[in-house]
């Protein structure tokens, strides 16, 4: 465990990347380097370009802390190095990360194998009724998401695999973290976010005051369950490891929870909703980056 041999563990948080998240990414890694530094962690912070890959091994770390939004860091590349290099690296695997990165073939895998409700992927043109939302098939914090409103700005991007075109779903936006160690599988919490815009974006998200959560989430006893257990079910069933942010939408108009995505590795800046849930456990925010660095060990 890392409590006994913090001492001799080399900790090189990587944050940063070339992805629309950098920012975010930043963010998140400096709050987890500060957290570990204060706490005498042998902990170094290293901001990657695209420039500076190998950098990361002059550091000889025994464990990388894996900050990184967006690609090469969420889709299962800077795993690569690590394993190549024989470096513990934290949050879930190469192949797990790869498939939760895809928002397609993730549901299309869980949909399989536990028969898991999302929203209906626009594939043909015919029979559609507006507006549908379009969203970048891998990447998160809500950027580069758009509503379509007509045959014409469908006809640009159906079909184009770097995209995804779903109906649209309203209702309650409901989200879960689940964190592991050991394989002892732990949900958190349902929280619902409510926010002024069209939907959950990247300002929402990151600035002060432009959010409500509410932990527990209102809504019944029997689905707030029935949350906490699937969540930790898709967990399981995509192999994920340490920690993980899954979302989904509960309809207005017939209560039925459509599964939307799953984040690898949810963000852990003071505003991110994972250590919103730790303590709300009664965890702190150390003791979710020790759960997340045990569980790599």
């Amino acid at each position: 465990m890392i409590d006994k041999k913090n001492k001799f563990y080399k900790i090189v948080v990587v944050a940063g990347g070339w992805s629309d998240e950098r920012e975010i990414s930043l963010m998140s890694g400096k709050n987890v380097y500060s957290c570990l530094h204060k706490n005498k962690f042998n902990v170094k912070f290293f901001n990657l370009k695209k420039n500076n890959i190998e950098e990361i091994l002059s550091y000889r770390p025994d464990i990388i802390f894996n900050s990184l939004h967006g690609e090469y860091g969420e889709d299962g590349g800077i795993n690569s190095l690590a394993n190549k290099n024989n470096i513990i690296i934290t949050h879930s695997d190469a192949i797990s990360s790869a498939l939760c990165f895809n928002k397609r073939l993730l549901k299309k895998f869980l949909k399989k194998e536990i028969n898991l409700l999302s929203p209906k992927e626009i594939i043909y043109e015919n029979q559609i009724k507006f507006p549908v939302i379009l969203k970048p098939n891998w990447g998160g914090s809500s950027k580069g998401i758009k509503f379509l409103k007509n045959k014409e700005e469908l006809k640009k991007k159906i079909n184009n695999p770097i995209f995804l075109i779903e109906e649209i779903i309203n209702g309650k936006e409901l989200t879960v973290t689940v964190i592991e160690n050991n394989k002892k599988i732990q949900a958190l919490g349902v929280t619902e976010i409510e926010f002024n815009n069209t939907h959950y974006d990247y300002k929402a998200k990151y600035r002060k005051n432009e959010s409500s959560h509410y932990l527990p989430a209102r809504i019944s006893k029997t689905k707030y369950k029935y949350l906490i257990k699937i969540s930790k079910e898709i967990f399981r069933v995509c192999n994920c490891k340490g920690i993980a942010r899954i979302d989904f939408i509960m309809s207005k108009k017939n209560e039925k929870i459509f599964f939307l995505e799953m984040n690898t590795h949810p963000g852990l800046t003071k505003l991110s909703l994972a250590p919103e849930q730790a303590n709300y456990q009664g965890l702190t925010y150390l003791y979710l980056l020790k759960q997340i660095i045990n569980s790599s060990l």
